[in-house]
């Protein structure tokens, strides 16, 4: 069952028990790193639940089937909520939570049940949280919630005691290209999967961003260190207006991912390397770049990741750091 999503066969058995008549925990917990099917295992999980057809579920043809519709993220079912931010990376607001506890008043609709989901629960403001606990104390009857996050210590002591938790396992690396082959993706799956941390979810994402022209541009970087003119070649790059926010994040987990691979190639240990379509550009980097500024370099560009995340200004931390690298090649 629920083969859409590859892997996580235990947490499969045990949330198809919870579709036999009887006793089951009104809240549950999804939690594991990000991208790894957690919140689609979730999505497919309450279909079936709610699914009104007779025999196999889910059926694929009663109305609560249809209203359930995951892959055109449509979800019009009056039994079924869904919270999330506002915003991409803001938090979950006291008044969300509010509007969701409205629909305890009223009764399922279609099904014998009432499923809540709550994306990227660790997300939600104090506020938030604690109005949220008021419902798990005393849960709606018929509520299932399903709160999903990638660090369980992100909730309150108090609503983390009131779930029962599933703890998600990063899948292995064959299952990752195979999630990954079947949208399409062949060529550099496995570095692909690599430097995503092996989350199929961020792999693919990556994908879309065009993560190895941002990659390309990293290795160009470094390559080129130490530079005759920093700033001519910040001009030339133009990368604080080239990149948003987003994208240049992602250039400079390049450059860590990068840098790490360096040292790692200069500790001995090449095998364990992200990128490993380029080893012999690693291999030179390693050969003409110190150890000492190799450690440095993986520092700096680090902490540009961290200022970027902070909302600092792209264009200005990219460019500090493009500064920073080159005065580090040249002591």
């Amino acid at each position: 069952m629920w083969d859409e999503v590859l892997g996580h066969q235990q947490n499969k058995e045990f949330l198809q028990k919870l579709l036999q008549p009887g006793s089951r925990p009104h809240a549950l917990l999804f939690y594991g790193m990000g991208g790894i099917g957690k919140k689609m295992l979730a999505l497919h999980f309450a279909k079936t639940f709610l699914c009104t057809g007779q025999g196999a579920c889910p059926c694929g043809l009663c109305e609560s089937c249809r209203l359930m519709d995951i892959a055109n993220n449509s979800f019009a079912h009056p039994d079924f909520y869904l919270l999330t931010a506002e915003e991409a990376g803001k938090d979950i607001k006291i008044e969300q939570v509010k509007e969701m506890a409205k629909q305890a008043a009223f009764a399922p609709v279609l099904s014998g049940h009432k499923v809540c989901i709550i994306d990227d629960a660790g997300q939600m403001t104090a506020e938030a949280a604690n109005s949220l606990l008021k419902l798990l104390e005393e849960p709606p009857p018929g509520w299932l919630f399903i709160l999903i996050t990638q660090q369980a210590e992100r909730l309150l002591p108090t609503v983390l005691s009131r779930v029962i938790r599933l703890r998600f396992e990063a899948p292995g690396a064959e299952a990752v290209q195979q999630i990954l082959s079947a949208h399409g993706v062949t060529q550099n799956a496995k570095v692909l999967a690599n430097i995503a941390g092996g989350s199929p979810g961020r792999a693919l994402s990556y994908k879309e961003a065009g993560i190895f022209d941002l990659r390309r541009e990293a290795l160009a970087l470094l390559q080129d260190l130490p530079l005759k003119s920093p700033f001519g070649y910040i001009a030339a790059q133009g990368w604080g207006e080239k990149y948003d926010r987003a994208a240049a994040l992602l250039l400079t987990e390049q450059l860590v991912y990068l840098l790490r691979d360096v040292l790692l190639v200069q500790s001995g240990a090449a095998g364990m390397v992200y990128n490993t379509d380029i080893t012999v550009a690693l291999g030179v980097l390693a050969q003409s770049m110190p150890l000492h500024t190799a450690r440095q370099s993986v520092n700096a560009a680090q902490e540009a990741w961290q200022n970027i995340n902070k909302n600092v200004s792209a264009k200005n931390v990219l460019e500090a750091l493009v500064l920073k690298l080159d005065l580090l090649r040249k002591e």
